[in-house]
């Protein structure tokens, strides 16, 4: 199945797109009927990204939240019979990160990164750490190759798993799923919440979303929202889409899935511990919301 990426690029954080388009292009190989979109989402200077003669860029009116945005890649997917990968702007892509998603035709696939598994270079030049910016990179390319052969070593080859916390940040659906499931719930603003909804909403079909031990990004986190919100801001987001979710929801996935705290009571209650220990959520969520 042909593949469609779609990046969102804003004024604010276009240092980090150009270093991801960098990275990308070095590092992914596209088949001649991959596309791949940029979506200039407030106006930002693009003329520069015109260079990689494979970007088709789509300039917003006006900004968009996150999912408005997916969802125009979802349209473009669709109507293309293409699965969709749709990629945070504030990312280092590395060798072969794709190559475990080529196969992976029945569920949501995403990267694992630096929130998940913290490294560090030898000699501690390069510390991956949950939450950097372009100045603890540093442009060390290299060294974040060498901590790529760190994380193969760690980890099983091959597995999947899922967690409580599984932000979109980048990620794979195919198009069978674009089908079933369809678009992301634009009620819940310019970002948060979007991501477990559709989460939940795979999880009643049958499918499952899961890291890919295989493959590994640097993710600077928060870079493409928070980084051009001040702090009330993302309050009042904050409050939004919680008050979205335990209306469509319900209090008890609320607390379990976006406050995560104090619930292992409601998993106990409710005899779905073991199967917050297996980390087995897609059942978990049909269970909870049945």
């Amino acid at each position: 199945m042909p593949n469609l990426f779609s990046m969102v690029t804003l004024k604010e954080s276009n240092n980090y797109t150009i270093e991801a388009l960098k990275s990308f292009f070095k590092y992914t190989f596209l088949k001649n009927d991959d596309d791949f979109y940029l979506i200039d989402n407030d106006k930002s200077e693009n003329n520069q990204f015109l260079n990689y003669k494979t970007i088709k860029i789509i300039n917003n009116s006006k900004p968009m939240s996150f999912a408005e945005n997916v969802n125009q890649s979802i349209e473009i997917a669709i109507k293309n019979k293409k699965d969709l990968v749709f990629l945070n702007n504030d990312i280092v892509f590395t060798k072969n990160w794709f190559k475990p998603f080529i196969l992976e035709s029945e569920s949501i696939s995403i990267p694992c990164n630096n929130q998940i598994f913290q490294y560090e270079s030898d000699l501690g030049i390069l510390k991956l750490k949950p939450t950097m910016n372009l100045n603890n990179f540093n442009n060390n390319y290299e060294l974040l190759e060498e901590i790529l052969e760190q994380h193969k070593l760690k980890i099983k080859s091959g597995q999947k798993f899922q967690t409580l916390l599984m932000p979109f940040y980048a990620f794979k659906i195919p198009y069978e799923i674009l089908k079933n499931v369809g678009y992301f719930d634009i009620s819940y603003g310019t970002g948060g919440g979007e991501d477990i909804d559709y989460r939940f909403r795979c999880a009643i079909k049958g499918y499952n979303v899961n890291y890919l031990t295989d493959s590994y990004l640097l993710h600077f986190h928060g870079k493409s929202t928070w980084g051009i919100e001040s702090e009330e801001e993302i309050r009042k987001r904050n409050i939004k889409y919680k008050e979205i979710f335990k209306k469509k929801w319900g209090n008890e996935a609320t607390k379990i899935f976006i406050e995560r705290e104090n619930f292992l009571e409601i998993l106990q209650n409710k005899n779905l511990i073991n199967l917050y220990k297996k980390n087995n959520f897609t059942e978990l969520i049909k269970i909870l919301i049945s």
